[in-house]
């Protein structure tokens, strides 16, 4: 269907609720009363002569109906894409969707682009209380890889609220996105109403590598705003330097960032979109369907590009070394023979039996 100049895309919604899966609204067709292509958020989703769903859970569909699933989750919902022109499916999440670049409606990379390794469809899981946002986060206890990204209201300072400086943890895996609104948690006395321990698991874990941009920064938020140290941060800036230049002009790798979207260009042959009415928007209340889409892209696009970059380091020979974990401040190491003119503050040149070579020439 179109809505003004924008394709909407159909999708199927799992609502979580406190309901019994034995209720007759159950697998039911109900009609949602508000388009979600306006600047405003979803309003509860009702069946004939019924009150409102308990906790009164939103989400963002791109036609007048939904099928839902009622579980005994609440503030929880999952959105699946369907019916995707098949010119934008991608199989892999590292794989680039260059057969969408000759559809003139495909201006940007999105994670609905992409299936699982497995072939299904990406999971987008929008959690507006602590205790969704436990229950989802302990699907991603058990991985090693997570795309990584935050969101805050626009021009808060540090004498605003927690919430407002942290408004929203994304992150995701190759199957799964988390959207944890964490400024519409409620109560929301102090950290301890907003931090569950699953969050804290994942993100000082030194076991789950957190890939992002900018993602120094990103954790030092964390820790001034939620008390927690997270811990194996990985910036795709420097891979992205390593296996653009290590063999054609090493003097270009440095540890300057390049932003995601520029990345994303460059490996899947579309950029993300960026407009600043969704990217300055307000994150602290209720996410309209545009806010929820930005969102979910920024950490899947994280993780998919860390995959497909990672692949290609591999394909390079001599195989150069990973970048380490950023929080570690080790330099960016390369292999050459002999000595190459680098950054010398960011880059260390190695042998490729291993032995250091030494400081990269200035």
């Amino acid at each position: 269907m179109f809505i003004g100049n924008k394709f909407a895309r159909t999708v199927v919604v799992q609502l979580h609720m406190s309901q019994s899966a034995k209720d007759p609204f159950y697998s039911s067709r109900a009609k949602w009363t508000k388009s979600m292509f306006g600047t405003g958020s979803a309003t509860p989703c009702t069946r004939v002569g019924a009150i409102s769903p308990v906790g009164g859970s939103r989400t963002y569909v791109s036609n007048a109906t939904a099928h839902i699933s009622a579980v005994k989750k609440e503030e929880h919902s999952e959105l699946r894409p369907e019916n995707q022109p098949k010119s934008s499916i991608v199989k892999t999440p590292e794989a680039s969707p260059a057969e969408d670049i000759s559809n003139p409606q495909t201006k940007f990379w999105s994670h609905r682009m992409c299936k699982t390794p497995d072939g299904h469809d990406i999971t987008v899981h929008y959690c507006r209380s602590l205790k969704s946002a436990e229950e989802v986060a302990q699907l991603f206890l058990h991985d090693q890889v997570l795309g990584f990204d935050l969101e805050w209201k626009a021009q808060a300072s540090t004498w605003d609220s927690i919430q407002n400086n942290v408004s929203l943890i994304q992150i995701a895996n190759r199957e799964r996105i988390a959207l944890f609104h964490i400024a519409m948690f409620r109560p929301a006395r102090g950290v301890d109403d907003l931090v569950f321990p699953a969050l804290r698991l994942i993100l000082e874990s030194p076991h789950i590598t957190k890939v992002g941009v900018s993602i120094k920064a990103d954790s030092t938020r964390v820790r001034k705003y939620l008390g927690i140290d997270t811990r194996a941060i990985f910036e795709l800036s420097h891979l992205h330097k390593l296996i653009k230049y290590c063999y054609s002009t090493p003097r270009l790798i440095n540890k300057r960032l390049v932003n995601l979207s520029e990345q994303v260009m460059e490996h899947f042959g579309l950029p993300l979109e960026k407009e600043e009415d969704v990217r300055c928007g307000d994150w602290a209340h209720a996410l309209n369907y545009r806010q929820v889409q930005y969102a979910a892209s920024d950490p899947y696009a994280c993780v998919s590009l860390f995959y497909a970059m990672d692949s290609k380091r591999k394909a390079l020979d001599p195989i150069p070394p990973l970048p380490a974990h950023a929080e570690l401040d080790i330099p960016i190491r390369i292999v050459h023979d002999t000595l190459v003119q680098t950054d010398p503050d960011d880059v260390e040149v190695v042998r490729p039996a291993g032995g250091p070579v030494g400081k990269s020439v200035s």
